[in-house]
């Protein structure tokens, strides 16, 4: 309570660093109860860091083969297939931190953890028009003016029709090998009518890097798939002004002040 921290306060016993790995003698007492605390402040009581607020958003690398959901189906459970909930620290599951949207079971790459619905609704929104950078390796040579306009006119698929900014198109080695890829749990879940790509297919293969403002359920694999280009990996490596950089695979980490002041316009 309130009266219980007040009294620890003027006992001396809660000490504030910049760092929560810092040292004994980098911390220092707090001077009483009327001392303004920073919000990113490191307290410790009796020497033991005291565990902080959830921050208002995390940048997660979502490795392959993951539920973007925080618990998965009662009918699946018996397959213990991995999802989200697996991998955020319990403290911020219990404060309400979820997802910001989903990335497919099989694609990879950056997706945000948020502490605020209301920041959520607003990353999310359509009206908002936030672009999502993706990285495509897909089967075959790619005719770059031509997809170029295809994607730029609308690509129809059975969810609808959709649009997408082509950035660059280059050679590729193919899909990457990460140690964190597994099996999936069930075949149907990564199989979709018009998004199959040719499991015997020995290349070339191409890297497509497009842009999206709309998140349907594997619309991007569904757009490349109906252009001629069956997408075999998919990696998400922006979000808004928020970046994937070289975090490495199922790591975590914090905005950097550039992407939590655009974040902080937002809402």
């Amino acid at each position: 309570t309130r009266s219980q921290v007040l009294k620890l306060a003027k006992a001396k016993r809660i000490t504030i660093a910049d760092s929560p790995d810092a040292p004994h003698e980098e911390r220092r007492r707090l001077r009483g109860p009327s001392e303004q605390v920073p919000h990113d402040a490191n307290l410790f009581l009796d020497g033991k860091l005291i565990p902080g607020p959830a921050p208002l958003l995390l940048v997660y690398h979502k490795p392959k083969f993951v539920l973007s959901v925080m618990d998965d189906d009662k009918k699946y459970v018996d397959q213990q297939r991995r999802h989200l909930g697996h991998v955020l620290e319990p403290r911020y599951v219990r404060s309400g931190m979820h997802p910001v949207g989903r990335l497919d079971y099989d694609t990879t790459g950056l997706i945000l953890f948020s502490s605020d619905g209301k920041l959520t609704q607003a990353l999310l929104h359509p009206k908002r028009g936030i672009e999502k950078e993706y990285v495509a390796t897909v089967q075959g040579k790619v005719d770059k003016e031509r997809l170029e306009k295809l994607l730029s006119d609308g690509v129809e698929t059975t969810d609808g029709v959709h649009s997408a900014k082509l950035i660059e198109v280059t050679s590729s080695e193919g899909p990457r090998v990460d140690e964190f890829d597994g099996k999936a749990a069930n075949n149907h879940e990564v199989k979709d009518g018009d998004d199959l790509h040719d499991e015997d297919f020995s290349g070339p293969y191409s890297d497509i890097r497009l842009v999206v403002t709309e998140g349907k359920y594997r619309m991007v694999r569904r757009m490349l798939a109906n252009c001629g280009h069956p997408v075999v990996e998919l990696r998400r490596e922006r979000h808004g002004r928020v970046l994937l950089k070289d975090l490495p695979v199922g790591k975590f980490r914090k905005l950097s002040e550039e992407e939590t002041s655009w974040i902080e316009s937002l809402i």
